[in-house]
């Protein structure tokens, strides 16, 4: 074995014996939606206790938060471009629950361009269930609004002549890790 083949079988030999550390990458729900007719499924994922999905209770006013940033793939976590993000807060009156401050953004190239709604743009948006599963809370709903583009996305405005329907449904679980409390 020649110099040259000793090195390339050692360092083989050390990278095979070095211990690895991995974390699980963990699907928590999807969001399937219908792009101007093209039906795509977006995974809502964690590692550990990241992600870029989350819950948030504010006791006072009685409001939950909630930013569900659905990846392009079940492998990613922190994945910009080709990602779907709903925002949403539910008021509690009593017993009844009422949505409010839907958002939509469609990260078509990151936040370089993409399509986004919100309130202004008079989505449909249902609120199916939420309920607290063990330590978890489980959320699942349905929408539909017209997105505008815009490039890049944080501009005040949306092109409006350039609009995609975007209607669709969701549905999480988003363990205690995720959930917030102000």
């Amino acid at each position: 074995m020649s110099f040259s083949s000793f090195r390339v079988a050692a360092c083989v030999l050390a990278v095979a014996l070095t211990p690895t550390v991995t974390f699980a990458q963990e699907v928590l729900g999807t969001i399937k939606a219908s792009l101007d007719g093209v039906e795509r499924t977006w995974f809502l994922t964690s590692e550990g206790d990241e992600s870029q999905s989350f819950g948030l209770s504010i006791a006072m006013a009685n409001l939950q938060s909630f930013n569900l940033w659905g990846q392009a793939s079940a492998e990613t976590v922190q994945e910009m471009k080709d990602s779907l993000l709903l925002g949403f807060d539910v008021m509690t009156v009593g017993e009844q629950m009422i949505p409010v401050n839907f958002t939509l953004t469609y990260l078509e190239d990151g936040w370089k361009s993409g399509w986004r709604a919100g309130e202004d743009e008079h989505p449909v948006f249902s609120l199916t269930t939420l309920e607290k599963r063990d330590d978890s809370i489980f959320v699942e709903g349905n929408f539909a609004v017209v997105a505008g583009f815009d490039a890049p996305l944080t501009g005040p405005e949306t092109d409006a002549s350039r609009a995609m329907k975007i209607d669709g449904s969701f549905s999480v679980l988003l363990p205690p890790a995720l959930l917030k409390k102000r």
